[in-house]
């Protein structure tokens, strides 16, 4: 190896003292035996909480790095002796990730009935990590004392490549969970708490395919040690013949200090902290089987996280548990809006099903009520609304307080939640000008069409008041122009408008290019009628009209084309201003028909 890609014992001591995070990454790059060993006993020695800290980090990643056998072999016959149970919960982790077997296929011959078969086997492939050597030889020395030196193979750590040997791996495995065995009849409490805590510690990558839990021997002697379909040798645990992992049920190591009460509560923090899908379920199937009376009295807090736990047959098991909860009618508001707010959407109904039982809405202030009215979640939003609608009919809230459902972000119950404010404030006694105008500028699509159609009744106190359609006139959204377009044609004008007023909205209107394609041919017929009722009006209408003629789409063309001709040939005196606002267009006869 070079002298430019050594490492840097410098910049290792820099952030050894100065506790940079990049600590281990220079760590991991020296493979000389003596710097190691005398660097780790520095380590051990250093009492701060940032240098376990480390230690705890460097169990957890993979043991990949070369020569750093004497690392890990110093740090876990020191901690062994002062047997800090916690630190060796994370060597029980780590020397069960050094095994992995492979399933293969191997050929069998029986010479007595000369027959021959196949059967599957697990086989541990060597993989010991080794430093880089190149140009390696070595002497050969014959009986004549001559010597030869020839080359050997250059020696490279592959990627996958582990410490120790398979030999020592097994052994390793095996010291570190007769530390916890011994321990179990020691201090059996110790045992459940630290074995639990370890447990906590494995990951779905460590299960990747079934024959990964057999190679995890410190955790199937914990879980499953007296299972019948899994027998144990000196250095692996396998299947017993004919069985299968699918038969594995709960058959853990010192079953009767599992079955204490801490036992139950260890088994409630691996459901929710596990990071295994594996120790989870082991830990529900104990946990009902061993304590059926201690699973009713988990407390609400704990539910809560099992309901927002990312695995969802954790969330199953907690709904079960929490529809019957016998704290539920006395749980603070607060705690169920957090619940609602933090609970995964697969089981939030169920949630909002037993706050409807436990829960009035007495116990909610307007503002939280609005809150769960407007939220995004239809179960949630469902709920608001009715608890929302049971407080109006007792005491009426103020226009202003309605007005804020507009602000609804649940689009499947908006036009349903607008129709019943409107109705709620929309009435002559009620009517706020200001008020009513946030539904027509709500965001939700269902909630502007339920506003228009509230305005379309008669019976509406919006339907003739102008100071609101003038504010519907300047509107940014393309649907509130098309419906009122939509309404010009069952009246003959809009409540304090005149047709000049309204060349906004038809210039609007015939510029989409998105939607409304038959509203565009109504928009055009009322654009021609105003100018044929007020002549004056042409310079003003005249130009919105030629958009439409000179459009790309022809049913615009048309439609336009036929209004020009009706207006002029009803009004003769608009031909000259046709004719010079729309030069392209040529009379062809004394009929006075055009054309484009």
């Amino acid at each position: 190896m070079a002298d430019a890609a050594k490492p840097s014992k410098l910049m290792l001591d820099e952030c050894y003292s100065s506790e940079d995070d990049r600590f281990l990454d220079e760590f991991r790059k020296f493979d000389s035996y003596e710097f190691l060993l005398g660097f780790v006993q520095k380590w051990l020695q250093d009492e701060r909480p940032w240098a376990k800290a480390q230690i705890v980090r460097y169990l957890q990643e993979d043991f990949d790095a070369p020569a750093h056998e004497v690392v890990v072999k110093r740090l876990f016959k020191h901690f062994e002796s002062q047997q800090e149970h916690d630190i060796l919960g994370h060597f029980m982790v780590a020397f069960d990730r050094l095994v992995r077997r492979k399933r293969v296929r191997r050929y069998r011959y029986d010479r007595s009935t000369r027959q021959s078969w196949q059967e599957e086997a697990l086989y541990a492939k060597p993989n010991k990590a080794v430093r880089d050597e190149i140009n390696r030889t070595a002497t050969y020395k014959d009986f004549r004392g001559r010597e030869t030196t020839y080359r050997l193979p250059d020696l490279r750590n592959k990627p996958g490549n582990r410490l120790f040997s398979q030999r020592t791996r097994n052994y390793l495995r095996r010291r570190v969970w007769r530390y916890f065995r011994q321990l179990s009849y020691r201090k059996p409490m110790a045992y459940v708490a630290f074995v639990a805590a370890a447990m906590k510690e494995y990951e779905d990558r460590d299960f990747a395919v079934g024959e990964n839990i057999l190679d995890n021997w410190s955790l199937v002697h914990a879980c499953y040690f007296h299972h019948d379909a899994i027998e144990f040798t000196a250095s692996h645990a396998n299947l017993v013949e004919g069985r299968s992992l699918a038969e594995l049920t709960p058959a853990p190591y010192q079953l009767p200090a599992w079955q204490t009460p801490k036992g139950a509560l260890a088994l409630v923090e691996l459901i929710v902290e596990a990071q295994s899908t594996l120790v989870r379920l082991w830990a529900m199937e104990l946990l009902q089987r061993e304590h059926p009376d201690a699973i009713s009295k988990i407390d609400v807090e704990t539910l809560m996280k099992m309901l927002s736990h990312v695995d969802p047959r954790v969330q199953e098991f907690a709904v079960a548990l929490f529809q019957e909860h016998d704290a539920l009618s006395s749980l603070h508001i607060e705690t169920w809006l957090a619940l609602l707010d933090q609970a995964n959407p697969t089981v939030l109904a169920l949630i909002c099903d037993a706050m409807r039982r436990h829960v009035t809405a007495d116990r909610l202030d307007n503002d939280q009520l609005l809150e769960l009215a407007c939220a995004r979640p239809v179960p949630v939003a469902r709920m608001g609304l009715a608890m929302l609608q049971s407080r109006h009919a007792h005491r009426p809230l103020s226009p202003v307080l309605i007005a804020r459902l507009a602000a609804c972000n649940c689009e499947a119950l908006s036009r349903e939640i607008g129709t019943w404010a409107l109705q709620a404030i929309g009435t002559p006694e009620l009517y706020e000008l200001n008020c009513v105008t946030e539904f027509f500028d709500a965001l939700q699509l269902p909630m502007r069409t339920a506003a228009m159609d509230w305005l379309q009744e008669k019976t509406s106190p919006g339907f003739n008041d102008p100071a609101l359609w003038a504010r519907l006139i300047e509107t940014p959204f393309d649907d509130v122009r098309l419906r009122l377009v939509e309404n010009l044609e069952t009246r003959a004008a809009l409540p304090g408008r005149d047709g000049g007023d309204l060349a906004p909205l038809w210039t609007a209107v015939i510029l989409g290019v998105h939607r409304g394609g038959r509203t565009k041919l109504k928009a055009i017929r009322q654009l021609a009628q105003a100018i044929a009722n007020d002549v004056r009006r042409i310079d003003a209408l005249l130009p919105v009209l030629s958009v439409a003629l000179r459009s790309l789409r022809k049913p615009e063309r048309r439609q336009a084309l036929s209004a020009i001709a009706t207006m002029t040939s009803r009004n003769s005196e608009l031909a000259e201003a046709v004719a010079s606002g729309l030069p392209e267009l040529r009379w062809l006869d004394a009929t006075r028909e055009v054309t484009a």
